[in-house]
């Protein structure tokens, strides 16, 4: 008997902490690149479509106190901005070309955005990240909601999905509303894998 509630009382402890997204690792952790992805969505006129594709994790690091990130700093190469929904070839770099151009990111003149954490505070099952984002060259605070999980050999990840408005940044392109083809936001849903430095 006595067994079996011990079972039960660490059955529920491991659900419980599960439930939390409490990470046993603390530390400072660099972040495998190769391993991470950011996928962008956009949206096109009221969302009744949507194109989605890919822009590669330059650099990054962050700092796990408990179950929170504490600190961060992420860099993102945009001028490897991809797109993984149109087929056809012509097409896919007629889009990949407009979206590194000044009607969106100019990844000439801005190649890299950033993203840095100033803190995080625990948030029903997971965490309400306090940023501040860079793209092209504009810095604006944001927040969103992220969880943490801890992987194997001390490896941490953190994912997220962060609704940037693009006219923060002058991302301007069919904001007129003559012209209006494109939602004033986008998505970035970001999976970030640390390895501890």
């Amino acid at each position: 008997m006595k067994n079996l509630t011990a079972t039960f009382v660490t059955l529920i402890l491991v659900a419980t902490l599960s439930a939390f997204n409490v990470i046993s690792t603390d530390g400072n952790f660099t972040v495998d690149t190769s391993a991470s992805q950011l996928k962008w969505t956009g949206y096109h006129l009221a969302k009744s479509y949507e194109h989605n594709g890919y822009v590669k994790i330059k650099s990054g690091k962050f700092t796990v106190s408990g179950d929170k990130i504490t600190s961060g700093e992420f860099v993102m190469d945009m001028s490897s901005i991809s797109n993984n929904d149109v087929t056809n070839a012509k097409d896919n770099a007629k889009l990949v070309n407009h979206l590194k151009s000044d009607d969106f990111f100019n990844t000439k003149k801005f190649p890299e955005a950033k993203l840095v954490i100033k803190g995080s505070e625990v948030s029903g099952s997971g965490l309400k990240v306090t940023a501040d984002l860079t793209i092209r060259g504009i810095t604006k605070a944001i927040t969103f909601d992220a969880t943490l999980q801890e992987g194997e050999n001390g490896k941490v990840s953190a994912n997220a999905t962060i609704t940037v408005q693009r006219t923060d940044f002058e991302v301007m392109y069919g904001w007129k509303v003559e012209n209006a083809m494109l939602s004033g936001e986008f998505k970035m849903d970001v999976k970030l894998v640390g390895i501890k430095a």
